[in-house]
């Protein structure tokens, strides 16, 4: 191949050159200007990490304060002490287990509540979620009651374990006998745990502080020398940085703390400097080893770009000119790579052109099945990381049977969905596979919406359907029916029949649902240019096109106001004699 300056080759060379030097330029002198920012940055991404943590522990602390004033106040264990003289032996038994089953159920709602204790000083007794019923020495109870704000939050410290207390009634004197006194103890395992996620390999630790250092939780990575950082701040430089988080400097880590005064917490994250500076080291490093190794592969590509591309190329611009002219453009070749394919389906459009021409008819089937499948193709499970994180959730609560009704959903319903042989089922299948997505949203969401649905019509369980045409519906009313809906919500599937066809109605009573929304959806409906602007729908209109591919304008998608406030979505098609068990006329 002859090279010249006005050839290809030549200009892509210096192309190449005249991009990437500039570039790379840039990029070397940013990467030294960069190193300021790449540190705000790496004290961004800590905070967060730092905050999220807090959040939840601070979430998880003020849950079991919640939970210890309600039940503070529960009939049950107010009313059991005054009423226990007048009370046979078989009734104290029962009101005992009864009470020691709501404080198995308490102890259970939150991974950081260790065990819930109900002492009653009139019996003797205390009530354990773990230990069941048992008598306790004087001093167990006193030494709870005194040891009432020692952390100097709601959080106390006795016997070297953290609580929750509250008595009944509420003394101000610690050496007077309440009623009773309900103790939350803090699981502090579990907040070790936590602490340990902080952590990757090499990367540090975090603690928790409670009552200015009185106590103390730490994971792996965290010293003596970190914790006395914290707790004299005049020993080291501090710096105060936003959301009330600190940073403070020792001289072999960085340390990012926020204090939680509600609860007299301080947490605390440390990191290594080392691990802080690596990655700018390890950047800088690299980019001057990509920088010379991109000149030479800018030659190398340049080369090989002119006899992969540009002669296979050309062969291509020819045959089209001789087909522009009316002429056989076939090519004749003997390529297997990319070439090899597009030659092949050149040759290939050729033909299939040819058979356009004879018979229009045939290809105006073909084109509406292949958008028939390209829309089928974009209705996909969305709520499949949902439905994960909800087993997830199942198991740390040991919900076995409710993980095994779950699961056994979630299998059916993927099961469904991946028979992608297959474009229509019968009714009765697609009812299925929407009752069973139906079925999951109701776990997920229990109790907050409910969901009801009749029984397939049988004059309807064999009718043929496009598959996945009922799913996307129902999927539409929970994502964007029942999002507002703080409790009872519903969600209903119902059928009505007509001489010669049936609707499907999909109704919920969903808030968020105004009239200019409506009629916009309606709009959107009758208007396939607006397919592509509005997203919350997108299932909807997709359906709706479906049916009318299939079944013709007078059937598909329409909605309008539900009686049960939110939206109605009738789906309506017609019913075929010979797929169903009973005829249409006895419906």
């Amino acid at each position: 191949m002859k090279f010249r300056w006005n050839s290809i080759f030549t200009k892509l060379f210096i192309a190449f050159f005249l991009v990437i030097i500039p570039l790379y330029g840039l990029g070397i002198w940013s990467t030294f200007i960069g190193s300021d920012q790449m540190r705000k940055e790496v004290d961004k991404s800590n905070i967060s990490k730092l905050l999220f943590h807090n959040n939840h522990l601070e979430f998880e602390m003020t849950r079991i304060s919640s939970l210890i004033t309600e039940y503070s106040n529960d009939y049950e264990l107010v009313g059991f002490p005054t009423e226990y003289p007048v009370l046979s032996p078989y009734e104290v038994s029962v009101r005992m287990n009864d009470i020691h089953r709501k404080l198995r159920q308490v102890q259970q709602s939150s991974p950081y509540i260790e065990d819930v204790i109900y002492y009653v000083p009139e019996l003797g007794k205390k009530i354990s979620a773990l230990t069941y019923i048992s008598n306790y020495e004087n001093r167990e109870l006193q030494g709870l009651l005194q040891s009432r704000g020692n952390l100097q939050s709601s959080i106390s410290l006795y016997a070297g374990s953290l609580y929750y207390t509250m008595s009944v009634p509420y003394m101000i004197d610690s050496s007077m006998e309440p009623n009773f006194l309900l103790a939350f103890k803090i699981n502090a395992k579990e907040m070790i745990r936590t602490l340990n996620g902080f952590a990757e390999a090499g990367s540090g630790g975090a603690t928790l502080l409670f009552g200015d250092g009185m106590y103390t939780l730490n994971s792996q990575g965290v010293s003596e020398t970190d914790i006395m950082a914290l707790l004299s701040d005049d020993l080291h430089e501090t710096k105060h940085l936003p959301d009330d988080v600190r940073r403070l400097e020792t001289e072999n880590n960085r340390i990012y703390s926020i204090n939680n005064e509600e609860f007299g917490i301080q947490l605390a994250e440390v990191i290594p400097k080392s691990m802080l500076r690596q990655p700018i080291e390890i950047y800088t490093r690299w980019l001057w080893i990509i920088t010379f190794f991109s000149i030479f592969v800018i030659v190398l590509f340049s080369y090989w770009i002119i006899r992969l591309i540009y002669k296979p190329l050309g062969k291509l611009t020819t045959a089209f000119k001789v087909v522009e002219f009316g002429r056989n453009g076939k090519i004749r070749h003997y390529r297997k790579d990319e070439f090899g394919f597009l030659y092949t389906r050149f040759n290939d459009m050729l033909e299939r052109l040819h058979m356009l021409i004879e018979d229009n008819y045939l290809q105006r089937i073909r084109s509406q099945d292949a958008e028939l499948k390209q829309l089928q193709s974009q209705i996909t499970p969305h709520f499949l990381y949902n439905s994960l994180f909800t087993i997830k959730q199942m198991a740390e609560l040991e919900d076995v049977d409710g993980i095994k009704e779950f699961s056994g959903y979630l299998g059916q319903y993927f099961q469904f969905i991946t028979r992608n042989a297959e474009l229509d089922v019968s009714l009765k299948e697609e009812v299925m596979h929407a009752v069973n997505y139906m079925s999951l949203q109701e776990i997920r969401f229990a109790p907050r919406i409910s969901v009801f649905y009749e029984e397939v019509p049988q004059s309807l369980q064999r009718v043929r359907v496009p598959r996945l045409i009922l799913q996307p519906i129902v999927e539409n009313g929970f994502e964007h029916g029942l999002k507002e809906n703080k409790s009872k919500g519903l969600l209903s599937l119902s059928f009505q029949l007509q001489e010669n066809s049936a609707t499907i109605i999909v109704e919920d009573n969903g808030e968020g649902l105004t009239d200019m929304k409506l009629s916009e959806i309606m709009r959107m409906l009758n208007d396939s240019s607006l397919l592509s602007t509005h997203q919350e729908i997108t299932g909807l209109l997709n359906v709706h096109k479906r049916m009318v591919i299939r079944y013709g304008a007078p059937y598909g998608v329409s909605i309008s106001r539900s009686d049960l406030g939110g939206m109605r979505v009738e789906l309506k098609f017609p019913l075929e004699r010979e797929e169903t068990d009973v005829p249409t006329a006895d419906c």
